[in-house]
């Protein structure tokens, strides 16, 4: 961990220098300031306006940027929300970084591609207003956040048929008339044991093992006394207006794949249902939009896994925002 002292003198001696290295009447234009620091790496006022200035190309480079709420401001981002992703970003390229060789190896892939030696890219970023350096370094960051999704992100990222299915009925599916519904249930009587309490033991058991990853089926096998235990609780298909009103309800807050909590009373029984499926004619359409809807989940999904990476990180490392109380994760805060 980086001492604040050390790092509040390695900023100064930084900006000092900056600014002698001007000319004596620009220095007040010139001027930078210090808007964060990140271990032992700084983030400055002209980084704010060079991440606004780039903000077109970035869009290009950096597909994990263009999802977020950050890149739809677009060059109107407040300054605050633009230093926390290059705080992020900084973070990333700490834990992950790239050499020049492999940022070089890119270029020359994407040059192959395009028909173009260096002098080609140059001209063509300049045409469009970039600098080729602003480019170099982006395209750095861009390799980073690729090896972090493939060291650590990617194999927590899954996004089942249920998952599509689910955002497909909530954003795509144009009306809820005619869905029918496949239902898996299972009952425990309490009639049918010793005791009420033996019977609630039961099926509170039944869901804890549901809930720890034995499948429903099988535990509907194990346990329900419901004619289609011994097929595993699948109700079949059903329309709204053949579900008894207590199913009715509690797969009002279901989605595809989810199990209910326990319902029902000790006059008549205990019960939980499965959601396995829903239909609604539009299968097709469904079917079409598939690998898009995926698509779009997973982006969704990375980006929630980076962040919480990312807040891990920052919970171990020396961050200061200026204006702001210091934040070391091995010292009290301090001014």
């Amino acid at each position: 961990m980086f001492n604040r002292h050390f790092i509040s003198l390695f900023v100064g001696v930084y900006l000092l220098i900056s600014n002698l290295s001007q000319p004596t009447a620009q220095a007040a234009t010139v001027m930078d300031s210090l808007e964060a620091s990140v271990n032992a790496s700084i983030i400055l006022k002209s980084d704010l306006e060079q991440f606004r200035s780039n903000h077109e190309l970035r869009l290009q480079i950096d597909s994990l940027y263009a999802g977020t709420s950050l890149a739809s401001k677009g060059r109107s981002a407040e300054d605050s929300d633009v230093v926390a992703f290059l705080i992020d970003e900084k973070l990333i390229l700490q834990q992950y970084p790239i050499p020049d060789a492999d940022v070089e190896h890119q270029i020359n892939s994407i040059q192959s591609n395009l028909k173009l030696n260096r002098d080609g890219l140059k001209a063509m970023l300049a045409d469009q207003g970039y600098r080729y350096e602003d480019y170099f370094e982006m395209m750095r960051a861009s390799i980073s956040k690729k090896a972090l999704i493939e060291r650590d992100i990617q194999t927590k990222v899954h996004i089942a048929d249920d998952d599509v299915k689910n955002f497909f009925f909530n954003h795509y599916s144009k009306t809820a008339a005619g869905r029918t519904y496949r239902v898996g249930i299972i009952t425990v009587t309490p009639s049918r044991y010793k005791s009420i309490s033996a019977a609630k033991e039961i099926m509170d058991r039944a869901l804890k093992d549901i809930k720890g990853g034995e499948s429903f089926e099988e535990v509907a096998k194990r346990v329900s006394d419901d004619a289609t235990g011994p097929t595993g609780g699948d109700l079949g298909l059903l329309t709204e207006s053949q579900l008894s009103p207590n199913i009715r309800t509690q797969l009002k807050d279901l989605k595809i794949g989810q199990v209910s909590e326990l319902f029902g009373t000790p006059q008549t029984a205990y019960a939980v249902v499965k959601l396995i499926d829903v239909k609604t004619g539009e299968e097709a359409e469904l079917k079409r939009l598939t690998e898009e809807i995926r698509t779009q989940l997973a982006i969704g999904e990375y980006q929630r896994q980076i962040q919480l990476w990312v807040e891990r990180q920052r919970q171990a490392s020396f961050i200061h925002i200026a204006g702001q109380t210091v934040f070391d994760a091995k010292t009290k805060p301090t001014k």
